[in-house]
């Protein structure tokens, strides 16, 4: 447990020197200063898109910058040699990635609160965010793993976005018919969105969210088990 503690906060200390933490909290920070300008209720109603966002958009770029960056200075070459697991290193740079999603999620929560007196359901957010950020973790590294520099990385982003997170979006704000919604069941960023927006709106269902929250663990299990764990090593020693 010690090991893995110092190498969460290694890799925290990294997002901070790489700028990727500062970056995220400067996102979060415009997305707090639109709250100056809405009413309480559209407040409530577009801090969902401003998490999701967050969770499920911008934690794979990052996350992707991170490891391009660590690749680069041989920062993952030289923690394949110290006395830890590969599981271990997957484990702490997750966990890196989760404290960006969680950061978002507790700063608008915090925003919501302090400027329209907006409360709902702590507890449940913060475990939607990290079930979903967990499986966008997990989407991360497979597109980094899978891309040769961090340009490649953008390109295999977009196509991602566009197949499955765009439509969700368009779903989100009524712009696709409601007929199409099953469409959406495979998308786990549809999943991750419907989370949120239950947590954040106080309109969980319960057998819906423990389907989304089921689906999305198996997801991020299956990736990391089949496609980040076997791949993680060879990736990093190639170079």
């Amino acid at each position: 447990m010690n090991t893995l503690t110092r190498l969460i906060k290694g890799e925290v200390q990294r997002l901070v020197r790489y700028k990727i933490l500062p970056v995220s909290l400067v996102t979060a920070a415009v997305w707090i200063a639109l709250f100056f300008f809405l009413s309480p209720q559209e407040a409530r109603g577009t801090a969902p898109l401003f998490i999701f966002v967050d969770v499920a958009t911008m934690s794979i770029p990052l996350s992707g910058a991170a490891h391009h960056l660590e690749k680069q200075d041989g920062t993952i070459r030289t923690m394949l040699v110290l006395p830890v697991s590969v599981g271990q290193i997957i484990a702490a740079k997750t966990a890196a990635s989760l404290v960006l999603a969680l950061e978002s999620a507790v700063l608008t929560a915090a925003a919501l609160y302090l400027i329209h007196g907006v409360t709902f359901n702590y507890g449940l957010l913060l475990l939607f965010v990290v079930v979903a950020g967990a499986a966008h973790a997990a989407i991360g590294f497979v597109l980094a793993l899978r891309s040769r520099d961090f340009t490649s990385l953008l390109g295999l982003l977009v196509v991602y976005l566009f197949i499955f997170t765009l439509p969700s979006l368009l779903f989100s704000l009524g712009v696709v018919d409601s007929r199409w919604e099953w469409l959406f069941l495979i998308s786990p960023s549809d999943a991750a969105s419907r989370l949120i927006t239950s947590a954040v709106m106080g309109e969980v269902q319960a057998p819906q969210a423990a389907a989304a929250c089921l689906y999305l663990a198996l997801l991020a299990a299956v990736l990391f088990r089949f496609a980040v764990f076997p791949q993680f090593k060879d990736n990093a020693v190639r170079g």
